[in-house]
């Protein structure tokens, strides 16, 4: 079923997962997304590794949520080093496979390469690409940044650069992880008032971990509220005490999202479905009532 059909439906629950680095660890992620769909989430994203890296992982893991979980599969599509052949191979594997559902990224340069040939400059071409090739057999997703995409030369550029690719085709977007629920407010409303009409999703990533403060900052920017910033000093070696910071923050942050009738909520799993679990405990009575309704 395609997500966005789903979502005019219904308010969703979706988790993403990643191809672990090595072959020999599948098994252990399929375990995870076992777990994660006794959650009954509506759909479940796959990540897709650069430059080719996990991309039969990748495509292999979406088919295994297609099979084994009651929750639909989104299978990541990065334009960069993809030409227009290797999308259009691609794609008819998915459909092979009944994946419907393609969430569509430009995707980073690795190691900041000057070699690599693409097809796709913006993910907003490579959405154009698929709907001029596939029509309806895709419902395509995008990618949103509250804090602002950290290449885009302004926050109003960033906003225009998404209704571009809502008019290629986007039916929906995630977010990107964010700490501070008034960041995804202030970009909810602008983004709405420049015309910005599909589902916005906001996506959530528990923290468990000191190191993973650290490198949020740096891959993401991603702005660290103080108060959390001063719990992991705090507690910065002790790793009960970090998780359960982590489930505590998380759970209040989730809990405002949904007082604010949010479109639907999407948590970076990070691979853990143990955390994850015993976060949607916390606040399962809550959430099972607000994602069994529209």
């Amino acid at each position: 079923m395609k997500i966005a059909d789903i979502l005019n439906k219904k308010k969703t629950l979706s988790f993403e997962v990643f191809p672990p680095k090595r072959n020999t660890d599948i098994g252990n992620l399929y375990e995870v997304i076992k777990d994660l769909d006794s959650l009954n989430p509506d759909f479940m994203s796959v990540t897709y590794g650069a430059l080719g890296t996990t991309t039969d992982n990748s495509a292999m893991i979406a088919k295994f949520i297609k099979n084994n979980t009651t929750c639909e599969p989104l299978a990541h599509i990065t334009g960069i080093a993809s030409t227009k052949s290797d999308i259009t191979n691609l794609c008819n594997e998915l459909k092979a496979a009944h994946i419907e559902n393609v969430l569509t990224l430009r995707g980073d340069n690795p190691d900041n390469q000057t070699n690599i040939v693409s097809d796709f400059k913006h993910a907003s071409d490579l959405a154009l690409f698929i709907r001029q090739q596939f029509g309806n057999d895709f419902s395509c997703a995008g990618a949103c940044y509250p804090e602002k995409h950290p290449e885009a030369v302004s926050f109003e550029t960033d906003i225009d650069n998404l209704k571009k690719k809502q008019e290629a085709g986007m039916q929906f977007f995630t977010t990107q992880l964010f700490f501070d629920n008034n960041v995804f407010y202030r970009f909810l409303i602008k983004a709405r008032k420049a015309g910005i009409t599909v589902p916005i999703i906001p996506g959530i990533m528990p923290v468990t971990n000191y190191k993973q403060i650290d490198r949020i900052i740096q891959v993401s920017s991603a702005h660290i509220p103080i108060q959390l910033q001063n719990y992991f000093d705090k507690y910065r070696n002790d790793k009960q005490a970090l998780e359960e910071i982590g489930i505590i923050f998380t759970s209040y942050q989730i809990l405002d999202l949904l007082t604010n009738d949010i479109d639907g909520l999407h948590i970076y799993s990070m691979n853990k479905s143990h955390f994850i679990k015993k976060l949607m405990d916390n606040i399962s009575y809550v959430t099972t009532g607000y994602f069994a309704n529209k």
